[in-house]
């Protein structure tokens, strides 16, 4: 188990131990899913020009990966008791202490901060989505390969793309939502998204007349997706439909 991780479970036996609510991002889900906003190439291009800061953005978001991966220590660590026939249920509580931005971790959370998720457990296995808080959490992200302070503060949800099962590891795409607030290289985000793997990171946008675009960040540089497909847009001031 890592560092700074403490981990509290109440299960039981099917049906001996309440399963938490989790944190409702079926909508956010769906947005991300099947955007209904509608682009033209020109108004691609504003979506970009008005879009958030996206490096500082995403380095931000992507750092919480690490409060979420500790899914994997309340899954091992509840793994021994189970067994054959057993259905377990109930809740895993997940207490964090975040180790701060610099190379050497220090889990002093008077220096650092701490975060702590909720994990509901149903039929032996672990819910998708699960949810917490930040108190003051520092984390190190990473900004064009240079290490950069983010703190965290306020609620945090998460969606794992699917349930797991008690004792496996997870791995896919992680949606990362924080209700409260986060900063980075002297930016201040509030009630931000993103959905993320290694190679590809999405970030949703609401336009004016309510509907939802995603704009999405790879190797390739930046892009905007609507209902009916991704627009390119290499230069960010020119955008092609792909």
């Amino acid at each position: 188990m890592c560092c700074g991780i403490g981990l509290f479970t109440t299960l039981g036996c099917s049906g001996a131990a309440d399963i938490p609510g989790t944190p409702d991002l079926r909508a956010l889900i769906s947005s991300y899913d099947q955007p209904d906003g509608e682009l033209d190439a020109t108004r691609a291009a504003a979506v970009l020009a008005d879009a958030p800061p996206m490096p500082e953005l995403a380095a931000g978001l992507r750092s919480t990966g690490l409060i979420a991966s500790h899914v994997d220590d309340a899954s091992a660590d509840t793994a021994p008791n189970t067994g054959k026939g057993v259905r377990l249920q109930g809740s895993i509580q997940v207490e964090f202490r975040c180790p701060g931005e610099l190379g050497t971790p220090d889990y002093d959370p008077s220096v650092n901060g701490s975060a702590t998720l909720t994990i509901a457990v149903a039929d032996t296995r672990i819910r998708r989505t699960f949810g917490g808080r930040a108190d003051a959490c520092v984390l190190k992200g990473d900004l064009g390969g240079l290490p950069a302070r983010v703190e965290l503060d306020g609620d945090i949800a998460f969606d794992l793309g699917h349930d797991i099962g008690i004792g496996q590891g997870w791995s896919g795409r992680l949606l990362a939502y924080l209700p409260g607030q986060l900063e980075i290289a002297g930016y201040t985000f509030r009630s931000v998204s993103a959905r993320f793997t290694d190679k590809q990171l999405e970030h949703l946008i609401q336009l004016g007349d309510g509907t939802f675009v995603v704009l999405t960040l790879n190797a390739s540089g930046l892009g905007v997706r609507d209902k009916d497909g991704t627009w390119y847009c290499p230069s960010q001031t020119t955008c092609t439909r792909g």
